[in-house]
C-alpha cells in the first residue's frame, strides 16, 4: 500500500480490523458446533470449516501487520525526505549568505582585516545555520544585517549637510577623491 492515499489506507484497515473480528466471531461458533457434534462426518466438515475460517483470521491479522508496518515505513522515509530537504535548504541558504558576507566583507573591510574576518564569517554562518528552523525562517535581509553587524561591517550613515559642505561648486570643481575605505 505504499503511496496509498491516508484516507484509503485507513479505510483498509478499518474493514480488515472488522473483517477479523467477523472471522473469529464465526470461528469461534464454528469450533463450538464442532465440539458439540455427534456425527463424525459433521464434526470433521465443521472442523474443516474452522481450519479455513482460521486460516483466513490468520491471513486477515497478517494483512493488517503489513499495512501497519508499510505505514510505519512511509511516515519514516517522509520524514527522511523532509530532513533531507530542510538540510539541502539550509545548504542552499549557508552558501548564499556566505557569498553576500564575503561580497561584503571584500568591498567594506580594510585589506588588513579581509583575512580574518572571512574566518569570522565561516563561523558565524557555522553558528547561525546550527539552529536549521531559525535560520531558514528568518529573512536572508535580517540575517545579513545581523552578520553586518556582528562582523563590524555597518555601513556609515550618509550626512547630507556634511556632503554638502564638502562638495565644492562651479564649473571647474574638481571631483570628489575616491573613498579610501571602499577601494580596499
Amino acid at each position: 500500500m505504499s503511496g496509498a492515499p491516508k484516507e484509503m489506507v485507513e479505510r483498509q484497515g478499518r474493514m480488515l480490523a472488522e473483517l477479523s473480528e467477523l472471522g473469529m466471531s464465526l470461528a469461534r461458533r464454528t469450533h463450538g458446533r464442532a465440539m458439540a457434534a455427534e456425527d463424525p462426518d459433521k464434526a470433521e466438515r465443521l472442523a474443516l470449516a474452522f481450519h479455513r475460517l482460521s486460516r483466513s483470521v490468520r491471513q486477515t491479522l497478517a494483512l493488517e501487520a503489513r499495512l501497519e508496518r508499510e505505514a510505519r515505513r512511509d511516515a519514516v522515509e517522509a520524514e527522511r525526505r523532509a530532513g533531507e530537504t530542510r538540510r539541502e535548504a539550509v545548504r542552499a541558504r549557508r552558501s548564499y549568505v556566505g557569498g553576500v558576507g564575503s561580497r561584503l566583507i571584500w568591498t567594506e573591510a580594510e585589506r588588513d582585516d579581509v583575512s580574518a574576518l572571512l574566518v569570522d564569517l565561516k563561523r558565524w554562518v557555522d553558528e547561525e545555520a546550527f539552529f536549521e528552523e531559525a535560520f531558514l525562517a528568518a529573512p536572508v535581509e535580517t540575517l545579513v544585517e545581523r552578520l553586518r553587524e556582528d562582523l563590524g561591517l555597518v555601513e556609515a550613515e550618509f550626512d547630507e549637510e556634511e556632503e554638502e559642505d564638502e562638495t565644492p561648486t562651479g564649473d571647474l570643481a574638481e571631483p570628489a577623491p575616491p573613498d579610501q575605505h571602499s577601494s580596499a
